[in-house]
């Protein structure tokens, strides 16, 4: 697995090796190379400072042994920091299936009644009811695990979590738990993808919030999923639910911070029920909060898929409560972090803009897993984090091999697009006919050639557009869609 670390001026990145320590919260060893400027010595010695100080950027919830998330500033009587007096815990995902031989990864987060998100600073110790059925091992990223199928039943994934907090005091949390259905071995299953682990928002504040429901081909299903239900556990957040969209409100005027479990559910088209969870905090309005956003094309993601030598890009943005841009503010150590070990993350500090890789085989099956991002500041407390549910090798996907960057001039041209099955090139009879083109955005229009995979590109004045083009591929009506954006001279 490859982590990637990133300050402002100095990028490292980390191969980390998947064997794991007794506590569970990270590799035994790690082998490093620095990609840009900067050394090994002072690196090391800023993260040892981030542990006792948010100053060096470095710390947060986003790493194993790192200090407190703190979405906002936590002071007690005299100006002293306030010491948490509880926490909580959730899981990304309460119920969920795999089939056998396959993986599934889960996610556990802690966060203190301050608001302060600790799963960095938390000890994670993971059990299966029936092991022969569902296995579970310790993932790579801090509060992660990874569960296999290991034969068809059903079986209860549970946590037990110890937190260090102020003092050297321990504090060992109520065991939190998951079912897990495992499945025949070559049968679909389904996952829902969540955009955050963990959130803060303050009162007043309305934020929707989108789930996904993804197959294990990696096809976003959530049109066909049904019995779409959302849910706050406490009156901190009111949300009502439109599908696969749940639009939170924050309701809290006290001076202390006020949290709720949001849980999502549905049932899957194989009659399944699935459930994901995430824990909000919401502070009084004259707090600044701050949540991470990862989108592509100007749209929030929160599953990605990524095929060998078709690398993605996403854009990452930092959005404080009241909507406006403050990623410039976060020019801390930003975090990325995977629990696959063919996963390979390569962030820019300079745009934000992050390329996700995979050396997954061609031809080999799809493989899920969770790609998570922290946010650092020099100057604010807040470390928000986001998460992606990434597909290698997805059974079906579009791909495009045209110029890159699409610049098209006055007269207008010719781009094709084709289709993949598990990274193997398959040209355009997977989509068994069902090509669809479409101008998505800016000055451009465009005329269908023949064969339908192939369409020329006019302008109808300058400036960047894209078009996407859809199909429905394979024996498995996969939907698949490709977004390709360009210039217009």
């Amino acid at each position: 697995m490859w982590v990637a670390a990133q300050s402002s001026g100095r990028y490292i990145a980390m191969h980390i090796t998947p064997s794991l320590d007794s506590t569970g919260k990270g590799p035994i060893t790690t082998k490093g190379t620095i990609m840009r400027t900067g050394t090994w010595t002072n690196w090391l010695a800023c993260m040892a400072t981030a542990m006792l100080m948010a100053a060096c950027g470095g710390g947060g919830g986003g790493g194993a042994g790192t200090a407190a998330t703190t979405p906002a500033d936590s002071t007690g009587a005299g100006g002293s920091p306030a010491i948490a007096k509880s926490y909580t815990m959730v899981m990304s995902r309460t119920s969920g299936e795999v089939n056998v031989g396959g993986s599934i990864p889960l996610i556990a987060s802690v966060v203190d009644d301050l608001g302060n998100d600790v799963t960095g600073s938390t000890t994670f110790v993971w059990s299966s009811s029936s092991p022969g059925v569902a296995a579970v091992a310790n993932g790579t990223i801090p509060g992660s695990a990874v569960v296999t199928g290991a034969g068809t039943g059903t079986a209860t994934i549970s946590v037990l979590a110890t937190v260090a907090g102020a003092n050297n005091a321990t504090t060992t949390l109520p065991q939190v738990s998951a079912t897990i259905t495992v499945v025949a071995a070559g049968v679909r299953t389904y996952s829902l993808a969540l955009p955050y682990p963990v959130l803060s928002m303050t009162d007043g504040q309305v934020l929707p919030v989108t789930a996904s429901l993804i197959d294990s081909d990696g096809a976003d299903r959530s049109s066909a999923g049904t019995g779409w239900t959302w849910r706050s556990s406490a009156s901190a957040v009111q949300v009502t639910g439109a599908a696969n969209v749940g639009t939170l409100l924050g309701v809290n005027a006290s001076d202390t911070a006020a949290q709720s479990v949001v849980t999502v559910q549905v049932t899957a088209p194989d009659g399944n029920t699935l459930t994901g969870a995430f824990l909000v905090s919401v502070f009084k309005n004259t707090v600044s909060t701050y949540r991470l956003v990862l989108s592509q094309f100007g749209k929030q993601i929160n599953a990605l898929n990524v095929l060998n030598g078709y690398p993605q890009t996403y854009d990452s943005q930092v959005l404080r409560n009241d909507g406006s841009n403050s990623t410039a503010d976060f020019t801390g150590l930003w975090t990325y972090m995977t629990t696959s070990p063919s996963l390979a993350v390569l962030p820019n500090s300079a745009t934000r803009v992050t390329t996700v890789s995979t050396t997954r085989a061609n031809g080999a099956s799809p493989l899920q897993s969770v790609l998570s991002e922290m946010a650092a500041s020099l100057t604010l407390s807040a470390k928000p984090r986001a998460m992606l549910l990434v597909t290698e090798q997805p059974t079906w996907a579009l791909v495009y091999d045209g110029p890159n960057p699409l610049v098209v001039p006055n007269g207008g041209v010719p781009i094709a697009a084709h289709i993949m099955h598990r990274g193997v090139d398959e040209g355009i009879m997977g989509c068994n006919g069902t090509w669809a083109w479409s101008a998505t955005s800016g000055p451009i229009t465009i005329i269908q050639s023949f064969p339908a995979n192939l369409v020329s590109l006019v302008p109808t004045g300058s400036g960047p557009f894209t078009v996407t083009v859809t199909c429905t591929a394979g024996a498995e009506a996969m939907p698949v869609s490709l977004t390709i954006p360009g210039t217009a001279q």
